[in-house]
């Protein structure tokens, strides 16, 4: 392998390290439901991708570079949030069995998807009554957030589980901007984009089902949201991908139909295509990554090109010290003293 060779692929193991402890959103939907899922972007070209798997030829659903595109049962629509970032809203219509499976959509310029989110859908035979759409879904151990959505703002604030309807329901209530009560939590933000937060530590199965957060008295029918929550079991959680934090959240709230932290994901395949056209087929995709990893390897090159210099260097010496002992060896010459009658015919006869 030639220096060049050394060099490119240390560049690349430097930019392409990802963050592997990430976790993938998941998202359940029951059979026969429209849900949308709305991901946060940083904008990056006007090319919209919504795809399946990891957007080779045959897994794009969708590649526009409109504002929405539909395709069957799909459709994306997107929107400028603000001059950095954007929101792709991907709704699956009448869902079906065979939706279960992983997805990805971003943003990029012709075949290069420069920001990009993974998730996974999961299509349900159990039916939430009173509830449409997709579920953000967690696994057991994590610890749970979610907005208090479209609801309007009042000094008292509540969290319960279940309708809600008696005391025993309810999980906290009161007039400040924190309560907690044990694992859960609610928390006003003031200025964020959602206002009221609710918190789950350290989720467990147990805490699969309805909550209602909101303004005014628990009891009473004020201003609240309502919606499930699931949590799974941790082995059910799927490997997690390759991702990069945006520690900005969304500045604006447009059809919130599940919450979704903002994602920028830089990926690169883990194993090699398997023939020129796999790798034609596949859409590149930038790389982001860890620093030290590029010095390390600039070192390790560093190192190379030092030994073969010291080695080059030796060749020559030893080469040079060869010339120089050629040129001490003596040769026996004689010598013939001539007078000046000696002739030309004479010096050729001796």
């Amino acid at each position: 392998m030639s220096i060049n060779h050394v060099l490119f692929v240390c560049f690349l193991s430097a930019l392409c390290g990802g963050n592997p402890g990430q976790s993938l959103n998941i998202y359940t939907i029951a059979e026969g439901d429209t849900g949308t899922i709305n991901i946060h972007l940083a904008r990056s070209g006007n090319m919209k991708f919504f795809c399946k798997d990891k957007c080779k030829a045959d897994d794009i659903l969708i590649k526009t570079d409109g504002i929405s595109s539909l395709s069957g049962r799909y459709s994306i629509k997107y929107k400028n949030e603000s001059s950095t970032r954007g929101i792709l809203s991907v709704t699956i219509t009448n869902a079906t069995r065979s939706e279960t499976g992983r997805y990805r959509c971003g943003l990029g310029t012709g075949s290069i998807l420069e920001s990009f989110s993974d998730f996974e859908v999961r299509v349900s035979d159990a039916r939430w009554d009173g509830y449409s759409g997709v579920i953000h879904t967690y696994t057991e151990g994590e610890n749970v957030t979610y907005p208090c959505a479209y609801t309007v703002y009042g000094k008292q604030k509540f969290l319960c589980k279940g309708e809600c309807k008696k005391e025993e329901d309810i999980l906290i209530e009161t007039d400040q901007n924190r309560g907690q009560n044990g694992r859960y939590g609610i928390e006003y933000r003031e200025g964020s984009l959602f206002g009221l937060y609710v918190t789950i530590t350290q989720a467990t199965t147990a805490d699969t089902g309805w909550y209602k957060c909101g303004y005014g008295r628990a009891l009473s029918p004020d201003s609240y949201r309502k919606q499930p929550i699931i949590i799974v079991d941790a082995s059910t959680r799927p490997t997690p991908t390759q991702t990069v934090m945006s520690s900005s959240p969304p500045s604006n709230l447009h059809e919130v139909t599940a919450f979704t932290p903002p994602t920028t994901q830089p990926f690169i395949s883990s194993s090699p295509p398997s023939s020129l056209h796999e790798a034609t087929d596949q859409l590149t995709v930038p790389c982001h990554g860890y620093l030290w990893l590029l010095v390390v390897c600039v070192l390790s090159v560093g190192g190379s090109l030092l030994v073969i210099t010291l080695l080059i260097l030796y060749i020559w010496k030893k080469k040079r010290n060869s010339t120089l002992n050629i040129s001490k060896f003596e040769f026996p010459v004689t010598y013939k003293e001539l007078d000046q009658a000696s002739t030309c015919e004479d010096l050729c006869r001796d």
